[in-house]
């Protein structure tokens, strides 16, 4: 039974990885055609311009670590967990995804040395490169725009309300992704190393199943954590890109 057991373990880390590694097949960075698609698709939602994804952080709860890395991957909430970054179109479809980092991270940590964010912040040429939306948890960039803390006009008003009816969408692709794949809701029970690979299949797998058009599955609403961290404190550099956004779409 025991060899049984372990030769069971042993072919889902192989498929595991092999999935995993067919990742910049179906997790991949749109076109521009593919760019202007989505930007008129998020467009439909609620009236935001120029969006071409959603960010956001996910935490998924791993099998504790070894003394040395505990105090790395527990997370504010008190469990251990990787920190889960992922870009989304409006589809739900994962764009980019970074599933390395341990739970303490904070949110705008994983993004800006993320090949993403590094490609972002020196090849980004302003509105027509498109933006992302992400929470307040990010730095309000150029390329990544946030919420206003405090919306003391109509248009800010405006503006807040079609952030958040747009940003949704990143939130319940977290759901659904956890509902069709049980074992991110509950437990990785694998070191987190090991546990990245089983995250990155998963998403692999979720952007097929939406490519193939697959059904949901069907369940209660997964409980999501993706406000975890903090609050962004810092610098931050899209206040102008942001006001033009206000002044001529809202």
């Amino acid at each position: 039974m025991i060899r049984d057991k372990a030769t069971v373990c042993r072919v889902i880390h192989c498929v595991a990885d092999l999935i995993a590694s067919k990742s910049d097949m179906f997790i991949r960075w749109p076109d521009q055609a593919e760019q202007d698609r989505t930007k008129a698709a998020f467009r439909d939602v609620a009236g935001f311009p120029c969006v071409i994804g959603l960010i956001d952080g996910t935490h998924v709860r791993v099998m504790k670590p070894s003394k040395e890395q505990e105090r790395r991957f527990i997370n504010r909430k008190g469990f251990p967990s990787i920190n889960m970054m992922a870009v989304c179109d409006e589809t739900g479809k994962f764009m980019s995804i970074n599933a390395v980092w341990p739970g303490s991270a904070h949110d705008s940590f994983v993004f800006k040395p993320s090949a993403l964010g590094v490609h972002l912040e020196t090849q980004h040429r302003g509105l027509e490169d498109g933006i992302l939306l992400g929470d307040s948890g990010y730095a309000c960039a150029r390329y990544l725009l946030t919420p206003f803390r405090t919306a003391d006009t109509d248009r800010k008003a405006a503006y807040n309300r079609a952030h958040c009816r747009t940003r949704v969408i990143v939130e319940s692709t977290f759901g659904r992704w956890k509902r069709r794949f049980g074992i991110l809701h509950g437990e990785v029970r694998l070191v987190p190393e090991k546990a990245s690979k089983i995250i990155m299949a998963c998403a692999v797998l979720h952007n097929i199943a939406i490519i193939l058009g697959e059904p949901e599955v069907e369940g209660d609403e997964v409980g999501l954590d993706g406000n975890v961290g903090q609050q962004f404190i810092g610098r931050e550099t899209g206040f102008h890109t942001r006001e033009y956004i206000v002044q001529q779409y809202f």
